[in-house]
């Protein structure tokens, strides 16, 4: 008599029947498929002490060996891709669970929060009796309608589970319902449960996606679920030491990165009055590249940096080429993307056969800042600057930045983005003369306003005497209005600020 071995580690005889019936269960219903098919495709050889692990895995194998060669294009019938994803739903749950019915999701809930993979607080926000009502309306049967390549994303990359040991702690549908009952939990009583539902349907069904933070994170003790961040670093060591730095906790956190760096001066560039020469952008590259990649994002997905600066900047020909296969491993940061901001203005002068003079930013503060606000008055700063003989710069062929620079690394790697700053000004969704906007984020998709940090441990102080007398002092939020009628953070103001004496 031969015997297997289950996955509690019990030794049982072995029954064909509920081979067949398996495999039966997994292709019901599905035209085009056969029970026959996958057993003779599996050609088990079974023996003594044999794992129904083992089993489980030989029939998927199978089944994922069908999907190719029975697909019929014409009619789109995917065939044995549903029967691999139910497959794979039966040896998950029986990882999972230890058997193919899910216990209830009060259940779960308390077994996985004591393992320490959900936060606790999802016992807090709701009692026993609502998550009942949760588990009522969650459909398991729906893990059975997915395909095996969307099963596979998901235990692969969403679920929670040990990456460490391979432990997983939850299905499919448990995952959606712990996103939308986080998501909800803030919603008045009376009617959240009704939001949690409508929330776990539409995700469930496809009807929207879910950026991979907020899936793989709600619910879980991961408190971060932005899924692209905006950092900028300004021309100093402590900004760019703080760049890193962010870098490498927002990816840790699942987060991909857009960098702006046009404010940092070129190499070659005077530091202390010409004591020492600047290294250039490409040293920090690398650095930012290691802190982004020193982090793990627990296998979901690998960190990921799209890197902003101006078309004028004086390291142009430095900065278009990183991403290309010529050069060295000194010269280029390939792992990263780049995005270049242009303007109407340079596309005039490539048009017309004209040349772009290129700056070191760190020389024309307001010509930077006027970029990214106004359109008009960088145009007159420019010319007026091309004039001056004073200013460090260097003149090239529009064709030269355009057509050989920009359009050809674009076309040659894919992933040399553009940011139309004059678009940005006049039709973007804030004020740039308040609020300039200076980058877009990892997928070159939305405008949101950035200040470069200084330091990450030191968020600025600010005393400030009130009109009754009385000192306050004001720190990293607070705003104090200028005398100019503008305002500042605490952290951003310098020594030349002149403050009202007013607090906002």
């Amino acid at each position: 008599m031969i015997t297997v071995i289950k996955r509690n580690g019990e030794s049982v005889p072995l029954d064909i029947s509920k081979i067949q019936r398996q495999v039966a269960h997994a292709c019901k219903g599905i035209d085009g498929t056969s029970p026959s098919m996958v057993e003779i495709k599996a050609q088990i050889e079974l023996h003594d002490g044999m794992t129904t692990k083992t089993i489980d895995e030989l029939l998927l194998k199978a089944m994922v060996d069908l999907i190719d060669e029975t697909e019929n294009p014409e009619t789109n019938n995917v065939n044995y891709q549903y029967v691999a994803g139910r497959q794979r739903v039966s040896m998950l749950r029986k990882e999972v669970y230890g058997s193919y019915t899910p216990p209830r999701l009060y259940d779960i809930v308390k077994k996985n929060v004591s393992e320490g993979m959900y936060t606790n607080e999802l016992l807090d926000w709701y009692s026993e009796d609502e998550w009942n009502i949760i588990d009522l309306f969650i459909d398991h049967d729906k893990d059975e309608t997915y395909t095996y390549a969307a099963i596979a994303q998901l235990t692969e990359k969403y679920l929670v589970q040990n990456r460490a040991t391979g432990q997983v702690y939850e299905t499919p549908q448990v995952r959606y319902a712990i996103a939308a009952a986080t998501a909800f939990h803030n919603e008045p009583k009376d009617t959240r449960l009704k939001l949690v539902k409508e929330y776990y349907e539409c995700a469930s069904d496809g009807h929207f996606s879910l950026a991979t933070p907020v899936l793989a994170g709600l619910g879980t003790t991961t408190k971060q679920f932005s899924s692209c961040v905006l950092i900028s670093s300004d021309d100093t060591l402590d900004s760019i030491f703080a760049a890193g730095e962010m870098m490498a906790k927002y990816a840790s956190k699942r987060a991909g990165i857009g960098l702006e760096i046009g404010r940092i001066r070129p190499l070659g560039a005077p530091i202390r009055n010409g004591e020492i020469k600047h290294t250039g952008m490409i040293p920090f590259l690398k650095k930012w590249f290691a802190d982004l990649r020193s982090c793990s994002q627990g296998g979901i997905r690998n960190a990921s940096c799209t890197v902003t600066f101006p078309i004028w900047h004086y390291q142009f020909e430095d900065l278009i080429v990183l991403k290309n296969n010529q050069g060295t491993e000194e010269t280029r940061v390939r792992q990263m993307d780049y995005s270049v901001v242009v303007n109407k203005m340079f596309w005039n002068r490539y048009k017309n056969g004209g040349s772009i003079t290129l700056f070191d930013p760190h020389e024309v503060p307001d010509l930077y800042e006027a970029y990214y606000r106004d359109s008009q008055e960088f145009e007159k700063l420019y010319t007026q600057y091309e004039q001056d003989p004073k200013i460090k710069k260097k003149t090239l062929p529009a064709v030269e930045i355009f057509k050989n620079g920009i359009l050809k690394e674009r076309t040659d790697t894919g992933r040399i983005y553009l940011v139309n700053i004059d678009n940005v000004i006049n039709q973007g969704p804030f004020d740039t003369k308040t609020d300039p906007i200076y980058q877009s984020n990892l997928c070159a998709e939305i405008l949101l306003p950035t200040r470069p940090f200084q330091r990450l441990d030191e968020e600025g102080e600010y005393k400030l005497t009130m009109d009754t007398g009385e000192e306050v002092t004001l720190a990293g939020e607070h705003k104090v209005l200028l005398k100019d009628g503008t305002r500042k953070k605490v952290r951003e103001l310098d020594e030349n600020d002149d403050i009202e004496n007013l607090l906002i």
